[in-house]
């Protein structure tokens, strides 16, 4: 139990410290800053699961910020 919890921990550190690094506007509630959170909200979820597919979760949340206009908030 231990490790999901260390693993939740961090993941909501990288979500509340990424979109400060991101160019594209994410603090306004204008469009482009929803779509961005609904697609780190999605990649949170579908990251958490037990029978997680990475590599599948990590593409699907370029795809989605590529569909938003702010592909620099995936990093490879």
């Amino acid at each position: 139990m231990n490790k999901y919890a260390i693993i939740t921990a961090a993941a909501l550190l990288v979500a509340s410290a990424s979109p400060s690094f991101a160019s594209c506007d994410t603090r306004n509630e204008d469009e482009q800053a929803v779509c961005a959170s609904k697609c780190e909200d999605a990649y949170l979820k579908d990251q958490q699961s037990i029978t997680a597919d990475m590599t599948k979760v990590k593409g699907d949340k370029k795809a989605c910020d590529a569909k938003c206009g702010c592909p620099q908030n995936t990093r490879n």
